[in-house]
């Protein structure tokens, strides 16, 4: 894996495994979807632009330079989380690229029925037209950490404290499991090394993992929506436990220290 492009590059899971994959001197190539330039926006390209293996390009570029030895990822999981997943709608970027394979990071409630029909039939139709492609599809439940957007009840009640509430969209995490993103995207990338192409479902393999972060934040039952999802396992997936070494208070307190220095 020499060369990889990330749509939605500056995203929140993309952006961590980005930051990940060019520590090990891999050379990215970033497909920024967002139209809107913005502050965190600015910051981002901040972190990540000084690194002579990052580089900026649009999805027409993208496809005309392939030489069909990157490796393409797409965070669904991203886009579903903050209300953009009409981007799934251009299927172009998927038919048209010459990608070795493609590695799409998707919501864990795929695997369930907690998911909004409309989203889940673009989603599935996405998901369709990709088919043939080798493909990585990794199911993720919440993931937590610095640059959590604020659609995720975790980084809206940090942000509530700050007094820099926005109105609350709606829940659309899952309720039930939560990983830390440094340790996710560890095991992400081990995923895409290892270029076997399936279905995997990411998890911390603890009991109420969701819950004990959100007690920790300070939210109660009557904030959230109490679930008990079963994942309806369809065709073969393959389970696989993150490894935690990061205590839930240091790796929340990291992501509300971020927020007071991005928001103060």
């Amino acid at each position: 894996m020499d060369k990889v492009v990330i749509a939605g590059v500056f995203d929140f899971v993309n952006f961590h495994v980005c930051k990940a994959l060019l520590d090990k001197g891999i050379e990215v190539k970033g497909i920024q979807i967002e139209t809107e330039e913005n502050d965190i926006l600015v910051e981002k390209r901040l972190e990540v632009g000084r690194n002579a293996n990052f580089t900026e390009a649009s999805i027409g570029e993208i496809i005309k330079d392939s030489d069909g030895s990157e490796t393409v990822i797409l965070s669904i999981y991203d886009l579903y989380m903050c209300y953009k997943e009409d981007f799934l709608l251009n299927e172009d970027f998927i038919k048209k690229g010459n990608w070795e394979q493609l590695v799409i990071f998707a919501p864990s409630q795929l695997l369930t029925d907690e998911i909004a029909p409309e989203s889940n039939l673009i989603i599935n139709n996405f998901l369709r037209s990709a088919a043939g492609k080798d493909i990585h599809l990794l199911y993720l439940p919440t993931i937590y950490g610095p640059w959590q957007p604020d659609t995720f009840l975790f980084q809206h009640k940090i942000l509530s404290e700050m007094d820099r509430r926005n109105p609350f969209i709606g829940l659309r995490e899952e309720t039930c499991d939560a990983l830390f993103v440094e340790e996710a995207v560890e095991s992400i990338i081990k995923i895409i090394e290892d270029k076997r192409s399936g279905r995997y479902l990411l998890q911390s393999g603890k009991k109420n993992q969701w819950d004990i972060c959100a007690s920790f934040l300070g939210i109660n039952q009557q904030d959230s929506t109490e679930r008990n999802v079963k994942i309806i396992e369809k065709g073969d997936l393959t389970k696989i436990t993150v490894q935690s070494s990061v205590p839930i208070p240091i790796a929340l307190t990291k992501q509300i220290d971020h927020a007071h220095r991005l928001y103060r």
